[in-house]
């Protein structure tokens, strides 16, 4: 067997040595140092915006560490991390259990806010979509006001509100619509009824919804007469035409509140 050249032996001491500094570069696991230190890296990756980093040794640190002084902080520092990296169904869970754990923390604002946030984020700004995002968001933003008025983030939490409301009646509006197109009026007018009844700020689309709705109610009395034994008899079974058109009339005399302050 030929000897190794002395370039290629001291190309392999040099690799070996690269190995071997690269190991000891290494930084220890959470489980193998102080809570201190451990929280300190946490904290240094966080100011970095390591996001993963920080969620999955936060993770470590608190299986290594659950009873430390630092392991609401480092709760905090986690929920942040999937708030920050958008993944908010993540975020939203992580308040939540942060709420539970501490009910009398000074950070329970920020919690109840970035909750709502979170939902906020993931309703599409589409009026065609679904809005169950949108609707859980303003219930939160709302609760978030409810306790704390005066907080941090109380007019954004306002503003939020208003747009995400407007959102939710433009897409109820949408709905209206289609059916309308479609003529197909008890659809269509119990989607005119609920914007009257919920979203009567938005005079534009009040305004709509009050005429698409009489129209509505004296379209399906003139069914009614047509046929006294169409389905119409299960939906309006305590009704005559005379009574519908009575309520399409009445429905035109309603006035719109108070407008809702501009959409910034």
């Amino acid at each position: 067997m030929k000897n190794k050249s002395p370039s290629r032996i001291f190309v392999n001491i040099i690799i070996s040595l690269v190995f071997a500094l690269t190991i000891a570069c290494e930084p220890k696991p959470i489980s193998e140092i102080s809570p201190e230190d451990g929280i300190q890296r946490i904290r240094t990756q966080h100011e970095k915006s390591n996001w993963e980093k920080v969620t999955t040794e936060v993770n470590e640190y608190r299986s290594r560490y659950p009873y430390t002084q630092y392991s609401i902080e480092a709760e905090l520092l986690q929920a942040d991390a999937f708030f920050q990296s958008k993944r908010y169904p993540e975020a939203v869970a992580a308040y939540e259990e942060f709420q539970k754990k501490n009910p009398n923390h000074a950070k329970l604002p920020l919690a109840a806010f970035r909750i709502a946030k979170s939902y906020d984020a993931q309703s599409p700004e589409e009026i065609d979509r679904e809005q169950d995002a949108a609707f859980r968001a303003i219930d939160k933003f709302n609760q978030y006001l409810e306790k704390y008025p005066n907080s941090e983030w109380s007019a954004e939490a306002k503003d939020r509100i208003l747009v995400l409301r407007r959102r939710v009646a433009e897409n109820a509006i949408f709905v209206a619509r289609f059916y309308w197109k479609k003529d197909k009026c008890q659809g269509a007018l119990s989607r005119y009824l609920s914007i009257i009844e919920k979203y009567s700020s938005f005079a534009d689309l009040y305004t709509e919804a009050i005429e698409r709705a009489s129209n509505c109610y004296d379209i399906l009395a003139l069914q009614l007469e047509a046929d006294s034994k169409s389905d119409l008899i299960f939906y309006f079974k305590n009704e005559t035409p005379d009574s519908l058109r009575k309520k399409g009339r009445d429905i035109k005399s309603k006035q719109p509140v108070p407008a809702e302050p501009s959409i910034k």
